[in-house]
């Protein structure tokens, strides 16, 4: 995004009718500063907008609540917070004094509505300015028919009817066969390969429920990938929300696979055709999943496990184990379980 004052948005949030500022707020004596850009809870800097929803963090002991210990490390440069949370100038100081390093807290009815709207306002302009139209290495292979409007490395590979929009980065020596389409805010590191129909950095599948409607979530974060990766035909791996989707190096896909939104995936990953991920799932160094295995939203993967074929994992999977069946479980143990059911069906 292109940097705003602090000021400008809170005129536009007051126009827009998303907070009502009282006195003795941020509103009435916070110096102006510039934003920046906007990232999660946990990794958000002075500069950047965030916003908390009011549980993200259970208390030190574990149970429902606020962890003092966890929020005094948050930094961000103005987070939204639910105004439930604020019903004046006492209990939003009190607030304030859990979230010391905040620099302007701003009451909202609902955070995740307001930092969406923001994004909307002041986010979404396609590129955000990156520099990179026409950045093109000389050396590169451009096919006629190709678009490329980001920054294209050395030795690259640009094949019929591919696109690389306006802030995208591609590194040195990474070929895109056709009709691959790489959106903005995506980097993409060394010696890449992505097989026909690829797209990199569409919009993630995320939704919200707002004054009862369901309405769809911005996804400007883009995507990072690695060096030596390789994607089949058709795959899709989608931007992410405040932070980018990740994939780390030597790690390779075949067609047909889906990469959610925000998902964090690590080195040496394998994924078989139609297998996917969805949205915010974390994947260890050396996983493997067989075809059309699947991992529910949020789910943790560890390192070196391997997911067998038509696999629906609904919980995390430690370090080194291998799964089978749906719900997933240890191969062992599904195993066991089906030689159970067969002579239960022959009785």
């Amino acid at each position: 995004m292109k940097p705003v004052l602090f000021s400008t948005v809170r005129e536009w949030l007051c126009a827009e009718g998303l907070t009502q500022p009282f006195s003795g707020t941020d509103f009435a004596g916070c110096e102006d500063f510039e934003l920046t850009g906007f990232a999660p809870l946990e990794t958000a800097g002075a500069s950047d907008v965030s916003f908390w929803v009011g549980d993200n963090f259970k208390s030190d002991t574990n149970v429902p609540g606020f962890s003092d210990s966890v929020l005094g490390q948050v930094q961000a440069g103005l987070l939204f917070v639910p105004a439930s949370l604020v019903a004046g100038p006492e209990s939003l100081t009190v607030l304030k004094g859990r979230l010391p390093k905040v620099r302007a807290l701003v009451p909202v009815e609902n955070p995740h509505h307001a930092i969406v709207e923001f994004l909307k306002r002041f986010a979404c302009d396609g590129a955000d300015g990156v520099k990179g139209a026409n950045g093109i290495n000389g050396v590169a292979r451009i096919h006629p028919t190709a678009v490329v409007e980001g920054i294209v490395g050395k030795g690259c590979r640009i094949g019929p009817h591919c696109v690389v929009m306006a802030g995208a980065e591609l590194g040195a020596n990474c070929v895109l066969e056709s009709s691959v389409t790489v959106y903005p805010h995506v980097k993409i590191g060394e010696g890449c390969i992505f097989q026909a129909g690829a797209v990199i950095g569409s919009r993630g599948f995320g939704f919200y429920e707002y004054q009862g409607k369901r309405r769809m979530i911005p996804h400007l974060a883009g995507v990072r990938i690695g060096d030596r990766c390789s994607f089949g035909a058709n795959t899709v791996v989608a931007a992410g929300f405040l932070a980018p989707t990740s994939i780390g190096n030597d790690s390779h896909f075949d067609s047909m696979v889906e990469i959610a939104h925000n998902c964090k995936v690590g080195n040496r990953v394998f994924m078989a055709s139609q297998s996917a991920l969805a949205g915010s799932v974390t994947v260890g160094d050396g996983s493997e999943f067989a075809g059309a295995a699947k991992v529910a939203d949020h789910i943790t993967i560890g390192r070196n496990v391997r997911v067998a074929a038509k696999a629906g994992v609904t919980r995390n999977v430690p370090d080194g184990k291998t799964v089978s069946g749906f719900p997933a479980l240890e191969i062992d143990l599904w195993r066991r379980c089906m030689v159970r059911l067969k002579q239960l069906g022959k009785k």
